[in-house]
């Protein structure tokens, strides 16, 4: 039997969960420390091949007028504040841009015109990013 005959028929008793479960059940009952290592490897394979979520810091600029604020005033309801967005314009949250470093946020204001009657103040944000596993 060659490797992709191989591949096929486990791929065809790992592909339904009741072929799966019966499998492991008749490899527990006739040979029990063989079950127990197919079990963890199918266990370890699963983790390893898994799709991981990972918290990813995100930088975003918020926008104030000093003459009316000492600092963002914002800062218990993030959603309702006014930000920069990626064409230079005042947006709210959900069009803001995001930056994955802070000096690349500074800079990013720091090229924009309108500047000089605004201040700026960096919001860090986490998210949850899925990143696909592949061996």
């Amino acid at each position: 039997m060659d490797q992709k005959e191989l591949d096929d028929l486990l791929c065809e008793v790992l592909l339904h969960s009741s072929k799966t479960q019966a499998f492991l059940k008749r490899l527990r009952k006739s040979q029990p420390t063989k079950w127990q290592r197919v079990f963890a490897n199918v266990s370890l394979a699963y983790h390893v091949l898994a799709p991981r979520q990972v918290k990813v810091s995100v930088f975003l600029i918020g926008v104030f007028d000093p003459d009316l604020d000492e600092n963002w005033p914002w800062h218990c309801h993030y959603e309702d504040g006014i930000y920069l967005s990626e064409n230079y314009r005042r947006c709210k949250r959900w069009k803001a841009a995001e930056f994955s470093t802070a000096d690349e946020a500074r800079a990013f204001f720091h090229g924009w015109k309108g500047k000089r009657h605004l201040k700026m103040e960096l919001i860090e944000v986490q998210q949850t990013k899925t990143i696909e596993s592949y061996m």
